[in-house]
């Protein structure tokens, strides 16, 4: 390949609070800041949706998120002279309305949790446990619609510091900010009753399981998601074995009968 041919591809994150100051950078701060006024960034700041344009060569995504109860702007360039296909505006998954998986991989890139004023991060994942069940029996559409019944419980559930993320198919990520396990507790146990109280109405079954874990700024917030996970799975587990007891004693009471 011809290096004069050949495109580096470089993409900058920049988040700046609702005051228009930068708080974290992919960059030096000052080159950031350059950058952010020559693309005429702080003049178009959204305030509901999030907007995308192109600049000579650059393409700018700017979205919205909140962390413990304050606005900050999520800045993504795309140092290249094609459009970003990579931080498009596809922050929002369409059947949820919740954040999808690259809107977690942008927040979530270089630990920008530690340049935030926050005391604690709860971390809640959801897994549906009778998708493929549901998907069999009522097909694909009912589970298309179990999930989005799960997004929309989840939005109603949480306080809007919170972040709700769809995760992958079936599993959703919480990130619960400046909360008590208790006020966690109680968030988780909403999305519960929301879920089958929509699901009610749908003249649906959907179960759920969930794992919670604490973040220290000190690890990995991926650990943070494996720990979550494992207690998500003690729960399968523990359903699993009632389940197995409750047919045993099915089994039993039948031949008992005999």
């Amino acid at each position: 390949m011809n290096k004069k041919n050949a495109k580096i591809r470089q993409i900058i994150r920049i988040i700046i609070n609702n005051k228009k100051k930068i708080v974290y950078s992919s960059i030096h701060h000052k080159k950031a800041y350059n950058l952010l006024v020559r693309l005429d960034v702080l003049n178009k700041l959204p305030k509901d949706f999030c907007i995308q344009y192109h600049h000579k060569n650059y393409w700018v995504i700017i979205d919205q998120f909140y962390i413990a109860d304050q606005k900050y702007y999520i800045v993504i360039i795309d140092l290249s002279d094609f459009k970003c296909s990579r931080c498009n505006k596809v922050f929002i998954d369409l059947l949820t309305g919740l954040y999808n998986r690259n809107y977690w991989e942008q927040i979530n890139n270089s630990s920008i949790y530690n340049y935030f004023d926050i005391q604690n991060i709860f971390l809640g994942l959801i897994d549906i446990d009778n998708l493929k069940e549901i998907n069999d029996t009522l097909g694909h559409i009912a589970g298309d619609r179990a999930i989005k019944i799960v997004g929309r419980a989840i939005q109603k559930s949480i306080r809007k510091e919170d972040i709700g993320i769809r995760y992958g198919g079936d599993e959703f990520l919480i990130l619960f900010f400046n909360q008590k396990q208790k006020e966690t507790e109680k968030a988780i146990q909403r999305i519960r009753e929301e879920i089958k109280r929509i699901a009610k109405t749908q003249q649906m079954e959907i179960q759920i399981s969930v794992g919670t874990a604490s973040y220290d700024s000190f690890q990995n917030i991926e650990d943070t998601i494996k720990m979550a996970d494992k207690e998500l799975y003690k729960e399968k587990r523990k359903k699993k074995k009632r389940k197995n007891n409750n047919e045993s004693k099915k089994m039993k009471n039948k031949k008992s009968m005999r």
